[in-house]
């Protein structure tokens, strides 16, 4: 068996994190990452999981930055694969084994994700189910993004096209961008229809601020990140996003994250310029 480790970054994650933690096989290592948490999280992963690597931190570093400390460990220690699993996510038993297995099989994917359920394993996730709509009859099949609450990486991958953009991306659409740039690398991304895996956020009623900028602002900084694509033409296309994302709000607040996309302009360049000059070089 290759040697893996699973990543969990926690921040006030009790509400799930015995479903989660107890999802992981025995034959892997678990890296949790605790973002400050308030509600003891990190003392029941010390006492119930003492073979878990624990990191405290004390403050909360969002998504990214835990990761990729977490990926770079990883890569430290000789390991062969890392697994992305939200601390609100679990395994069914046998999917990371199904999961290895086809990676083995299809190294042309770059990350490979399960079926992305509901509690209960009654039905898909509603937001995979609208970017990831089964294709039966096949092991592995292709999506263009997936959501990092269930990533199988191979470690070689992450070495040759580096890690989420932390500074662009801290808490939302880094996965996206990563996808994104698997695409642009000659990689793929996909689902392997014979494992699954819960992400239980059936309780999330978010405000329109979080809504506008995970949707529209983030979803805007992914495609001015795209090395593919002419910043000047992605911009043409924000532009008519933005009032449209703002009547559909009934908010101002598009605006206010446009100015934002404007002001991070230099770091999208830099990032676009990295993306491009490492795939030259790989």
């Amino acid at each position: 068996m290759k040697k893996l480790l699973v990543i969990v970054v926690t921040y006030n994650s009790m509400r799930w994190l015995e479903r989660c933690l107890s999802s992981i096989p025995a034959w892997a290592d678990v890296y949790a990452f605790d973002n400050d948490s308030t509600d003891g999280s990190a003392d029941f992963v010390k006492a119930h999981y003492p073979k878990a690597k624990l990191v405290r931190s004390a403050e909360n570093l969002g998504f990214s930055r835990p990761n990729n400390l977490a990926m770079q460990w990883a890569i430290d220690h000789g390991y062969d694969y890392v697994y992305l699993m939200n601390s609100d996510a679990w395994l069914e038993a046998g999917a990371l084994e199904k999961l290895v297995t086809a990676s083995e099989a299809h190294p042309q994917y770059g990350v490979l994700s399960p079926l992305q359920m509901t509690d209960g394993y009654k039905e898909l996730d509603k937001q995979f189910a609208k970017r990831c709509p089964v294709v039966a009859g096949h092991d592995v099949y292709d999506v263009r993004r997936v959501m990092a609450a269930h990533w199988l990486v191979p470690v070689a991958v992450i070495k040759r096209i580096g890690f989420f953009a932390e500074d662009l991306f801290p808490h939302w659409g880094q996965d996206d961008e990563w996808c994104q740039r698997l695409y642009f690398y000659g990689l793929k991304v996909g689902v392997v229809e014979e494992a699954r895996g819960v992400h239980d956020r059936a309780y999330r009623q978010d405000p329109v601020e979080t809504l506008v900028k995970r949707n529209y602002y983030t979803g805007s900084l992914v495609r001015l990140c795209n090395p593919a694509r002419s910043i000047f033409l992605t911009f043409l296309f924000i532009l008519p996003f933005t009032f449209v994302k703002a009547l559909k709000y009934r908010s101002l607040l598009p605006f206010k994250y446009f100015r934002q996309l404007v002001q991070n302009l230099p770091l999208v360049r830099a990032h676009r310029s990295f993306v491009r000059t490492r795939a030259q070089n790989a």
